[in-house]
């Protein structure tokens, strides 16, 4: 693979599995490994297609067309603002919580190793500065950044495997747990550990529209974190009884109690120095592919120059309004991350579905056609419909809230 290709796959890789891919254990725990195992497949086949739906509406426009623009050829302008909505809700949500994250643990972090006394706000304006700066830089040296802090993610989740397999019991596998509503409830957690696609636009400009390569790259990609996903929760449902995971759910005992039980199976302080690092890390590449599409999009948006100027007003425009929501009012992006599901849902489901049905009206004869035909559309459109009904359902209390 040559440099902007590998660095793509990673940039797709390294924003997928986030610091949420530790959540999805007490998700899984409540339907069962094998029942875990047809979920993964299922929703990465499903989100890889659709990103690829979007190559292929790629096809007909100039590489450095925005997600809105897009939206605004084929969809027209109501298109065009739910689409904005919908991208700005879920980034600036996403974004928002990274920077809370990271910047406490920046300032712990700091505290400890050079005995100083930063508060978590400080923290919080230090990291929004530096890693804000790497993506107003250029997609580049998000690149060159990403590549170091995956593979260091890669390193960890390696050693957190290595020391849970071998306390891997085939009961634990093989029990089905299933409890009334969870194994709906568990489809917007995995379904979110699998969203990258308000990166594509700004990968398909990185790598100048070629399609043969940007397929691989999303194949790829979005491939990496399904074997993670797998051996992640083969290591954890396997060690871990299905009667202790589902008392932490009882309790919401949320990562805390998690973190408790791996220390209880493994008794090694290895294990949670492993998961917290990978987690420190996980935060960083989310943060930089969520942040550098929602940087490309709003570019896009208000027509911002390519130049110094440009990216400046750019990148002032991205990161103060979620600065100034970790900073002042916290509960309102942890609010809205509740509903981050139908945002994403909207991205990689209805959108994609939409825009490749009208870009085939448009273009009979493209070079490039995902397989599947309106069929596989119409069924794109209603799964999306449907991942949206579960969210609500959840956060009104219908569904039981998992992870």
């Amino acid at each position: 693979m040559k440099n902007r290709t590998l660095g793509s796959v990673f940039i797709v890789a390294g924003t997928t599995i986030g610091a949420g891919m530790l959540a999805m254990p007490l998700a899984a725990a409540g339907v069962g490994f094998a029942t875990t195992l047809v979920l993964l497949f299922t929703l990465w086949g499903v989100m890889c297609y659709t990103a690829l739906l979007l190559l292929e509406v790629y096809q007909h426009v100039p590489a450095d067309t925005g997600l809105g623009s897009l939206a605004r050829r084929y969809l027209g302008r109501y298109g065009q603002w739910v689409t904005g909505f919908s991208m700005m809700f879920l980034m600036y949500a996403l974004t928002a919580a990274y920077i809370s994250g990271a910047g406490e643990l920046l300032a712990s972090s700091l505290n400890q190793w050079f005995d100083l006394q930063l508060s978590p706000t400080a923290g919080v304006l230090m990291f929004t500065v530096i890693a804000g700066g790497v993506v107003c830089i250029g997609t580049s040296l998000v690149d060159l950044f990403n590549r170091f802090l995956f593979s260091a993610k890669i390193i960890f989740l390696v050693v957190m495997l290595a020391l849970l397999m071998p306390h891997v019991h085939q009961a634990n596998l093989l029990t089905l747990p299933l409890e009334k509503g969870l194994a709906l409830s568990a489809m917007p957690v995995i379904f979110t550990s699998f969203g990258f696609h308000g990166s594509v636009p700004s990968i398909v400009s990185y790598m100048s529209g070629k399609i043969r390569k940007l397929r691989g790259i999303f194949i790829t990609g979005s491939a990496i974190p399904l074997v993670a996903y797998i051996f992640w929760q083969l290591a954890t449902l396997g060690s871990i009884d299905s009667s202790t995971f589902l008392g932490l759910l009882a309790s919401q005992a949320g990562l805390n109690g998690l973190l408790q039980a791996l220390r209880e199976v493994v008794a090694s302080p290895h294990v949670e120095l492993a998961v917290h690092l990978f987690a420190d890390l996980a935060l960083a590449t989310s943060f930089l592919g969520v942040s550098l599409g929602l940087f490309d999009y709003l570019a896009d948006l208000f027509q911002r120059r390519n130049n110094a100027p440009g990216r400046l007003q750019t990148g002032l425009i991205t990161f103060l309004p979620p600065l100034a929501f970790a900073l002042f009012y916290p509960r309102g992006f942890v609010m809205a991350l509740g509903y981050a599901g139908v945002a994403l849902s909207v991205l990689a489901l209805l959108l994609p579905s939409m825009l490749a049905w009208q870009s085939r009206k448009h273009h009979p004869q493209g070079e490039y056609r995902v397989l599947g035909g309106r069929p596989a559309l119409c069924l794109i459109f209603a799964a999306g419909i449907a991942i949206i009904a579960i969210q609500f359902s959840i956060v009104a209390g219908i569904l039981p809230e998992v992870g």
